[in-house]
């Protein structure tokens, strides 16, 4: 017996109607499906996202290096004059890394006093060309009075295309010949400093500065160094190696750095003319210390943290804990004091003193 498909009351077999509800019998009514509206995309919706597209594919192009271009060269001789025999340099580098060297160059065509070498190699991207690298090569003058021979370099890239990216590498070598009494005004605002010496070099005055790079000289036995030395950087580590020089007067060495950390290497057995103040300093960063002094050299270290320890791995013939600590022998007739200061970094100390 069928029943009421709205009440649920039974049916008679020939009913027409439910007599309950009054409802028609037979199947339920069904709802028309509602019909989906679709939305046409507007022609400009069209066009933002073509321009959207070939933005994406130029921006891709422009700072993705795609091919290699260089290496563009450069040589600056600058020959020998007559009783020529102190040289100023002053270089001024925008990006690259210089590598400053000593070494024989009476040798070389038409002898020069110092030659600096410049090359540019990189990639770029689809809209970079090897022309452009004309604009790494640093601009040279000199000018002789008397005895002195005065070296000015710059190197100056403002106005390079946004187009270029990033993956242009610069080396400036400068080679200086070791007869030279040589004063350094080095500086580079991207790219790191190297100094590498030779006994017989005479160095008046050297100032290695980097700000965004590490620095790093290595000064060896028999060098002399006549007056105040500093290597400097904002960001980037520096590194002094000092081998026994032959230090002329009472001379100021300063290693410092911003973000970075700070590793000098300090001997001197003799050769001592004078005193010598010694400042290791780093505001980030930790400060390695290894000092070896000998015979009539004394020597005091004093530390300063803010945040962070003081160890002293070694001390040989030096009183004290941490700070300061002094050789027994000090004050003696030749004398190095030494400061050594970071505000976030340890300290590390390695000092040696042998009569």
């Amino acid at each position: 017996m069928p029943y009421c498909w709205k009440c649920g009351a039974k049916l008679e077999e020939d009913a027409k109607s439910c007599a309950v509800c009054g409802t028609p019998v037979g199947p339920p009514p069904t709802e028309p499906r509602a019909r989906r509206r679709v939305h046409p995309i507007s022609p400009l919706a069209i066009i933002l996202i073509a321009i959207i597209a070939v933005a994406a594919v130029l921006i891709g192009l422009t700072f993705i290096p795609v091919y290699e271009v260089g290496p563009v060269t450069s040589q600056f001789p600058i020959p020998r004059k007559t009783g020529v025999n102190t040289l100023n340099l002053n270089l001024d580098v925008d990006v690259g890394h210089v590598n400053i060297h000593f070494t024989n160059l009476a040798s070389e065509p038409q002898s020069p006093s110092i030659i600096i070498n410049t090359t540019a190699a990189g990639r770029v991207s689809v809209f970079g060309s090897n022309t452009a690298l004309d604009r790494y090569m640093p601009v040279s003058q000199n000018e002789t009075v008397g005895n002195v021979l005065t070296v000015t370099a710059e190197q100056k890239v403002d106005g390079v295309s946004w187009l270029w990216g990033s993956s242009i590498n610069v080396t400036l070598d400068v080679i200086i010949d070791w007869s030279m009494n040589t004063s350094l005004n080095v500086k580079t605002t991207t790219g790191g400093i190297l100094l590498e010496t030779r006994a017989g070099v005479t160095l008046n005055s050297t100032s290695l500065q980097a700000t965004t790079g590490g620095a790093e000289a290595n000064i060896v036995q028999d060098v002399i160094v006549g007056s105040d030395f500093s290597i400097k950087t904002t960001t980037g580590g520096v590194k002094l190696l000092w081998n026994n020089p032959t230090v002329t007067n009472s001379v100021r060495v300063d290693a410092t750095t911003t973000t970075g950390g700070v590793d000098v290497t300090f001997t001197q057995h003799d050769r001592l003319s004078g005193n010598i103040t010694l400042r290791a300093e780093a505001v980030t960063g930790g400060i390695n210390f290894t000092l070896d002094i000998k015979n009539n050299i004394g020597a005091r270290i004093e530390s300063a943290v803010t945040t962070g320890g003081i160890d002293v791995a070694r001390q040989i013939g030096f009183s004290g804990t941490e700070t300061p600590l002094q050789s027994t022998n000090y004050p003696a007739n030749r004398k190095i004091d030494a400061i050594l200061k970071t505000t976030t970094g340890g300290i590390h100390i390695d000092a040696k003193y042998t009569p």
